[in-house]
């Protein structure tokens, strides 16, 4: 996978969000229960990190 400039654009104050801006192809990992909303035509694949991974 290739990384290149991702649009996004921050909204709010005290409680801040993102919108990020994907094209075809692209993906962005997100901390573990940080995650609003997104497109029905967007997939989401769950990955564990940390202490429980191998390799």
């Amino acid at each position: 996978m290739n990384a290149h400039e991702i649009d996004y654009e921050i909204y709010g104050e005290e409680m801040q969000y993102v919108e990020i801006e994907l094209d075809p192809q692209e993906a962005v990992v997100a901390e573990a229960g940080s995650f609003m909303m997104m497109e029905p035509d967007i997939k989401m694949d769950t990955i564990f990190w940390g202490r429980f991974q191998s390799g």
